[in-house]
Order: C-alpha cells, then sequence, then structure tokens
C-alpha cells in the first residue's frame, strides 16, 4: 500500500468510528429488541408494521440506529472526495474526529437521559465540525490549504 499522510489517515479513522458506532448502534438496538419479544413485552405481531410498540428502550435504540443514517453520511463522502483528489488537510481532519466524537456523545444522551436540549446542543457542536469539514475540504479542493 502507498504512503498515506496522517491528515488522510485521521480522516479515515473517523470514517471507521462512525461506521462501528454505526454497527454498535444496530447490535444494541437487536439485542433490545429480542429481549422485548422474549420477555414478552412485545409480540412480533405488534411491531410487523410499525415499531411503535416495542418498550422504550428499544425505540430510543432503534431511533438512534436510524439516526447513523442521516448526517454520517456527509462525513463518508467528505473523506471519500479528500482521499480521492489529495484534498485533506489537518484541520479538515480533526474536524471529522471532532464530529464523530459529538456522534459518541450524542448516542450516549440519546440512549440514556434522552434530555433533548443537551442533545440537541450536541447535535448542533457535530453539524458545527462537519461543516467545518466540508469548508475545509472546499478550500483543498481549490488548493488553498
Amino acid at each position: 500500500m502507498e504512503y498515506m499522510a496522517l491528515d488522510v489517515k485521521l480522516a479515515v479513522f473517523a470514517v471507521f468510528a462512525e461506521v462501528a458506532l454505526t454497527f454498535y448502534a444496530a447490535i444494541a438496538m437487536g439485542i433490545a429488541r429480542m429481549r422485548a419479544v422474549r420477555d414478552h413485552k412485545v409480540s412480533l405481531e405488534d411491531v410487523a408494521v410499525d415499531t411503535s410498540a416495542y418498550p422504550e428502550d428499544a425505540r430510543k435504540l432503534g431511533n438512534n440506529l436510524a439516526n447513523q443514517f442521516e448526517f454520517p453520511v456527509l462525513l463518508y463522502v467528505a473523506v471519500i472526495l479528500a482521499s480521492i483528489y489529495d484534498a485533506a488537510s489537518m484541520p479538515f481532519a480533526l474536524s471529522c474526529l471532532a464530529y464523530v466524537v459529538t456522534r459518541i456523545h450524542h448516542r450516549l444522551i440519546h440512549v440514556t437521559s434522552n434530555k433533548v436540549q443537551v442533545r440537541f446542543q450536541v447535535f448542533l457542536a457535530g453539524l458545527f465540525f462537519l461543516f467545518s469539514a466540508w469548508v475545509f475540504l472546499a478550500f483543498g479542493l481549490m488548493g488553498e490549504i
């Protein structure tokens, strides 16, 4: 494999961390849903069309999993573009990493206390870092960084 610059390595690491978070969210949700069926808190017929019959903990985990397929897609695209066009920079990579840290923090809030105001603040911080990554990517694509 060819040499990969540190900024690209860090950005790719951020992608792998986000992917790991998504798989973890899927597994945790699956376990919670199976447990709810096993413990007779819900029947498969109750959730065949609409999952709102699951207990609150399983619904929170399911909502968080769905959330992992929304804005994180923009991280994936940004890192792919930065890699293909050699447009990564250290500010770009650090923004990607900071975004993933906020995603982890957001998940912890989402599936535990679920304090909406705090969760929203963390979400906004994540959007700031993701937007920053795209700004740094734009400058990198223009050859400015």
